[in-house]
Parts: C-alpha cells; structure tokens; sequence
C-alpha cells in the first residue's frame, strides 16, 4: 500500500503534465526530441550510459524491478500458472532495456553532460550522493506516504456526511453489495 501511495503522489503529476503538453511516444519506438528541448548534436554515447548507470546504481535496477513486480503479479493473479510466471521472468530478462535506455539518454544528453555527470559521480560528493540516495528516498517514500493519508483521511472527514448519504443511495440501488449486519 505504501508503494502505491507514493506512486501515485509522485507519479501521476509530472504523467499528468507531461501528457497534457506533448504525446508520448509508444514503447519501442524511435524517440524523436520535442523542439522545445532538441537532441544534442553530440548524443551521450553508449559506453556512457552505461557508466552513468553502473556508477549511479541503477544498472541493478531491473533485476530489483523483477525481483519486486513477481509477488505483487503472483499476489494479483494468484492463479497464473507456474510455467507462465517463468516464461514472463525469463522474457523479461532477456528484453533489451538496456538498449531502451541508451536512446532515452541520447535523446537528452550529450557526450559533454555525460563526461561531467560522470566525473561528478566519481568524485566524493558523487560516491556521498550515491550511497545517500537510498535512505533519502525511503525517507521520501514514507513522508509521501504518511502525507497521502492524512490528506485523505481529511478529505474524507470533511466530506464524511456526502460521502454517507451516496453510499447509502448506492446501497439502495445495489443491494447485492449492502454490508451484512
């Protein structure tokens, strides 16, 4: 429930904002830069990304990403069969986003932003911020968290009277679904 919440609080706003103002491209397909933000003439290379990506942490991500999306599929679906959860993990594994990665990055980043990112993460502060990042967003996770609940829970309390009179309308038109006293 915690990584919904926060899901939701930091990920639908910038979705949000970004699909009001530009589509978004479909997966896969070759990522062409708005105008407003065109691709750099020197994109960041390949070596490059993968460097940011080690140096930064997230060349785990994806094996953390599986590691963490096979319960909850297992939890939502607790009737997949067994020989379809492999197939979904061995595909997964097997899928090129590394690859997807590296456009998205040349998209935005040059050769010249990707040499002082990456001497910023080899510097001290960089390893500092790296080794940091993990406990800043658990910390952040849960803020949002806990935030999220206590808007809702004030909403819903200044709300409470509507709320009881369309539950009780609701009820009435779907008895089926009535709580059992």
């Amino acid at each position: 429930m915690r990584e919904i919440a926060w899901l939701f609080l930091l990920g639908t706003l910038p979705v949000l904002a970004a699909t009001t103002t530009t589509a978004k491209p479909g997966i896969g397909t070759n990522v062409a830069a708005s105008s407003e933000n065109p691709a750099p003439e020197h994109p960041v290379t390949a070596a490059q990304v993968h460097q940011i990506l080690e140096l930064t942490g997230t060349a785990t991500l994806k094996r953390e990403m599986l590691d963490g999306m096979l319960p909850y599929l297992k939890q939502m679906m607790p009737y997949m069969p067994t020989d379809v959860v492999a197939d979904l993990q061995r595909t997964l594994g097997t899928a090129n986003f590394e690859g997807a990665m590296v456009r998205s990055f040349q998209q935005h980043l040059s050769t010249e932003d990707a040499a002082q990112i990456i001497a910023f993460y080899q510097s001290p502060a960089g390893k500092h911020m790296v080794g940091v990042m993990p406990k800043i967003l658990n910390e952040g996770q849960d803020a949002g968290s806990e935030l999220g609940q206590q808007v809702m829970v004030e909403v819903i309390q200044r709300h409470k009277d509507e709320i009881d009179a369309a539950a009780k309308v609701y009820h009435e038109e779907h008895p089926a679904s009535a709580p059992q006293q």
